[in-house]
């Protein structure tokens, strides 16, 4: 096959990679407008505050519009378009690692969610849009949100119903001889998936649920029902094992 255009001038390598990767263009347009802020960035006002005294808007990169947030710089937003546990952000390197993570993250709970008209934040809605046309990674990923048939716990409801999302990254094995155990079976009673061929599963999990159940199946090995717990779990690789029946 020939390639028609291969010929055309369209930009740097660096630019036509962006353009083919929706999900990498999102990231390196956000750090590139975050990498010049001064570092640390301690929490969610200093970094608003850093991008009014960079007079960077922070619409252009997703964020509410300015007209909404200033003056004054108390009138912030009922919920932060980031998570915590993005902060402190301590320079490039550590920028980089943070971000990547918080845009990989947020655009695998946004996929699949149809219309991006139910989403109030212009970010989240900006992640929605994207995750349309992001390319996948090639690892599994599930979206929990309504409660495990299986048993689950809630969170703390006395807290602002804010609820960022946790993730578990579970790699599954032989119990027996640590064989890795690709594309076997995982559900929570409401939605069921696979294991991907490195035999990973990444659970997203909505932040209402503290603790959360699920049920992994394998042809030729008994089922184990394992429960994630976020005190402990949340962020970390978790490897577990199947016995052979």
């Amino acid at each position: 096959m020939v390639n028609q255009n291969a010929g055309a001038s369209q930009g740097s390598f660096e630019a036509r990679l962006l353009t083919a990767h929706p999900e990498t263009a999102l990231i390196y347009e956000l750090g590139a407008q975050l990498r010049g802020l001064p570092m640390p960035i301690v929490d969610w006002e200093d970094l608003l505050k850093k991008l009014q005294t960079q007079e960077v808007d922070p619409a252009t990169i997703g964020f509410p519009p300015l007209d909404n947030l200033f003056p004054p710089l108390d009138n912030l937003p009922d919920e932060p378009c980031v998570p915590p546990e993005f902060f402190p952000v301590y320079d490039e390197a550590d920028l980089a690692v943070k971000l990547t993570a918080f845009v990989r993250i947020s655009l695998r709970q946004a996929e699949g969610h149809g219309s991006t008209a139910r989403l109030r934040n212009p970010m989240h809605k900006r992640f929605a849009a994207v995750a349309e046309q992001a390319t996948g990674s090639g690892r599994r990923s599930g979206v929990f949100e309504e409660g495990s048939l299986l048993g689950s716990q809630r969170g703390d409801t006395t807290v602002p119903d804010i609820h960022f999302p946790w993730v578990v990254t579970l790699i599954l094995r032989d119990c027996s001889n640590e064989q890795l155990l690709p594309w076997s079976w995982i559900t929570d009673g409401f939605y069921t998936t696979t294991f991907d061929a490195n035999a990973q599963f990444i659970a997203l999990i909505d932040g209402m649920w503290s603790a959360y159940s699920l049920l992994v199946m394998r042809e030729g090995y008994v089922n184990r029902l394992v429960v994630l717990d976020r005190a402990t779990m949340a962020g970390t690789t978790q490897n577990i094992c199947l016995n052979p029946a």
